[in-house]
């Protein structure tokens, strides 16, 4: 087992500040830049009788024995780098409790260095409250007191200094991101370009691979076909396999693999599919008391076996194929480790019904079959409360199934039980997890606090198939609440280190989360571009799940810029696969999307139809913002049916839930001012269009409601004989659509986009 020691230490985070622009605009430059940082700085650590724990991409984790030493290397290192071009360092530091494991540092303290260091200057030094307690009698420093930064899972008030002696910088809080709003950085402009550089270098150059690759293909079950469930263990293999040699090898996550299932290709064509170097290949087969283990590890291009081994494994042992197959790949590849792999012993039963459940989950094709997985997880976690993944993989289950309270506790429970094992893979996959479920739920300060945590744990692990993946969720929640400039930013550095291990999969996923932001720049060819390239890499890798998630994407840009008809192409395709995989999620997503398009392509009966198909899905969440806009919908399909009856039921539904939501209420009220206006009723229309008078006053609407809604009121006033007030609105809704032609990039989409029989409809009217 790995020696594991505690003891006080100062621990240093540094970071390259413009790091990641540099690496997408000249990554020659980028990589001599780290070198230098190598060459300079390791002789000032060990000066300062300091230990070079790590290099975390462009970042550094130093220790050192007090925080003296700590301070005064930090101070020599920002003197040596001040003049070096585009070596602009932000320093962190902290003391406090560590655990050594190997040559790596580990625990909440060392966490907080990392959450401290973005709180320095550029060329600066920030540091906790218990190295300033160290400085602060000294007449030779004086430090600015910045704050209690908010970290969550941290028991311990912790509170932030610069140090503004010694020509240092202070840090000027309007430019910190984990403090504040973050402004438009200046090559924000200039930031698609890069992308498009980047992206493309990938699509079109051959990348030398930077790192060992392997693919973990499915374990083949021989023999008893009641055992083929036992091919699940691959799935914890890769996963072990990942984080065991953080940033040193890539390995082929499961839906890769998973299309490759008995496939009779050759080695080398195997290896060029899925873009490894290496090939690793296992059966299992029953033999009286266990089972018989045989693997083979092959270089593609050469052919030669790296391993080819075989073992007996006793039933009672058989949680240990995992580690056994992990050490022997690892040995096989010829990485060093710094320790053991972490070994946690489970009980058999409970292992069994943890493979079992997750087969049966994966092969599901009906709820009956969710909820006998559900309940055999809940089982192998009640017989042992170690088996973390068991805890993660149940509350996936329950996230999927829109029962959020029930996956908040488990993901809970096992952060819990992993910080009493020292288990940070699996702190940081909870924290993930966590902040997963609070986006969702709309709790976006939270969920992002959660991402962040596991962020920080991530990179001091240096784990970057973990870290490129809660970087993708921080981009999708900033892209949810407009950040778009944060948004992109993430996107990159995650696509950057796709790149890096020419992950496939991850790649697929961040050109379509690229295409969704050029898609919010109104750059509609462009995004359908990406999208399409997207949906390549993925059917390539058969990742139906995801695949079908972007023929969403694509319809609705598609219905953004007014082709209704190839929206509702790819909205079909989408919801035949989102009914295979009984995702209720996005199938209710789809549904509802396609029903606008299928509305505003004058499909009113299958518009209809579609939307009640939504809205009985809906029932299913618990959120009654989805409830009242499917209400809203069947209503607006109902008007333009003339049956008014109806119309008003369902959109007198939407307005009861959103009383106490006046800007969601706006566009509800002018549905309802207009249906009573057409169906003759005039004196319940004026009591709808004057609460909407009082609301207008005081509440902006939504920038997706202000055409329709304005159009409305248009109608409704010229109804009521008062052309004067329904000019207003008129001009309202024209300006509106005028105002986003404008910004849509491509002429074609743009006329495409006027084209449309609303925007028609308005622009006639004006002209008048």
């Amino acid at each position: 087992m790995t020696k594991i020691t505690r003891k006080l230490a100062a621990i240093v985070f540094t970071d390259i500040v413009g790091f990641t622009k540099l690496s997408a605009e000249n990554e020659p430059a980028a990589l001599g830049l780290l070198e230098k940082q190598r060459e300079l700085l390791k002789p000032l650590v060990n000066e300062h009788n300091g230990e070079w724990l790590k290099e975390i991409g462009d970042g550094l984790l130093l220790s050192f024995g007090t925080n003296r030493d700590a301070v005064d290397c930090a101070i020599a290192i920002q003197n040596t780098v001040k003049d070096v071009e585009n070596l602009i360092l932000r320093i962190g530091i902290h003391q406090g409790e560590v655990v050594y494991q190997g040559r790596d540092v580990v625990g909440d303290d060392v966490n907080i260095a990392a959450r401290i260091e973005p709180f320095a200057a550029p060329g600066g030094i920030a540091i906790s409250g218990r190295v300033n307690s160290t400085l602060e009698r000294d007449p030779e420093f004086e430090t600015v007191y910045l704050g209690k930064p908010s970290l969550k899972g941290v028991s311990q008030e912790v509170k932030a200094y610069c140090i503004v002696s010694h020509d240092l910088p202070k840090t000027d809080l309007s430019q910190v991101r984990a403090k504040l709003e973050k402004r438009t950085p200046k090559w924000y402009l200039v930031f698609p370009a890069i992308m498009v550089i980047g992206i493309a270098v990938y699509l079109f150059i051959p990348i030398k691979q930077s790192v060992l690759s392997v693919a973990v293909m499915y374990m083949e079950i021989r023999g008893n076909e009641e055992e083929k469930y036992l091919e699940t263990i691959t799935e914890d293999l890769i996963f072990d396999l990942s984080s065991a040699v953080p940033g040193r090898l890539k390995v082929s996550e499961p839906a890769s693999v998973r299309k490759y299932k008995n496939t009779d290709l050759e080695i080398a064509d195997l290896a060029k599919s899925l873009g490894v170097q290496y090939i690793f290949k296992s059966s299992l087969q029953s033999y009286g008391d266990g089972y018989n283990l045989r693997c083979r590890l092959v270089e593609a291009k050469t052919g030669i076996d790296k391993l080819l081994n075989k073992w007996f494994i006793e039933s009672k042992n058989l949680q240990s194929i995992v580690s056994v197959l992990a050490e022997n790949i690892i040995d096989g590849l010829d990485i060093s480790l710094d320790g053991e792999l972490r070994k946690v012993e489970y009980d058999p039963e409970a292992y069994q019904l943890y493979l079992k459940a997750k087969d049966i989950y994966a092969k599901s094709d009906d709820q009956e079959k969710n909820m006998i997985a559900i309940d055999m997880m809940k089982d192998a976690i009640v017989i042992d409360d170690k088996l973390i993944a068991a805890q993660l993989k149940l509350g996936q289950m329950y996230y999927e199934n829109s029962k959020y309270e029930e996956a908040e506790k488990l993901y809970a429970r096992s952060l819990k039980k992993s910080r009493l094992l020292d288990d940070n893979t699996n702190i940081a996959e909870s924290l993930r997890k966590q902040g997963q479920l609070y986006r969702r739920q709309r709790q976006n300060d939270l969920a992002l606090e959660k991402f962040n945590e596991a962020l920080s744990i991530s990179t001091v692990m240096n784990d970057k198939n973990s870290m490129a993946k809660i970087m993708n969720s921080i981009a999708i929640l900033y892209y949810k609440t407009d950040r778009l400039d944060e948004a992109l930013e993430y996107w990159l550095q995650a696509f950057n280190i796709a790149k890096e291990f020419d992950d496939k999969l991850k790649i697929s996923k961040y050109l379509n989360n690229i295409g969704i932001w050029y898609w919010k720049d109104d750059d509609y060819s462009k995004a359908i571009d990406y999208y399409k390239k997207s949906l390549a890499i993925k059917e390539e890798l058969g990742d139906t799940r995801n695949y079908g998630k972007t023929l969403n994407n694509l319809g609705e840009v598609y219905y953004d810029m007014g082709d209704f008809t190839s929206a509702v192409e790819y909205f079909d395709q989408s919801i035949e696969i989102t009914e295979k995989l009984n995702d209720n999620w996005n199938l209710h997503s789809t549904l509802h999307n396609l029903g606008e398009a299928q509305f505003y392509n004058t499909d009113y009966s299958n518009a209809l139809s579609n939307f009640k198909r939504a809205l009985k899905i809906s029932y299913l969440f618990d959120d009654n913002f989805i409830l009242s806009d499917g209400y809203k919908s069947i209503g607006m399909v109902y008007l333009s049916l003339a049956s008014y009856d109806s119309t008003a039921y369902y959109l007198g539904k939407a307005d009861s839930i959103l009383v106490e939501y006046p800007v969601i209420r706006l566009p509800v009220l002018s549905w309802l001012a207009i249906t009573f206006m057409k169906d003759g009723q005039k004196s319940r229309a004026k009591n709808y269009i004057k609460i909407f008078d009082e609301l207008i006053e005081e509440f902006e609407p939504i920038s997706k409601d202000i055409i329709s809604l304005n159009w409305n009121m248009y109608q409704v006033h010229e109804l009521l004989g008062d052309p004067k007030s329904g000019k207003e609105y008129l001009e309202n809704s024209y300006l509106e659509i005028r105002s986003r032609s404008k910004n849509i990039k491509n002429k074609a989409d743009r006329d495409q986009y006027l084209s449309v029989r609303l925007h028609q409809d308005i622009m006639t009217a004006w002209d008048k």
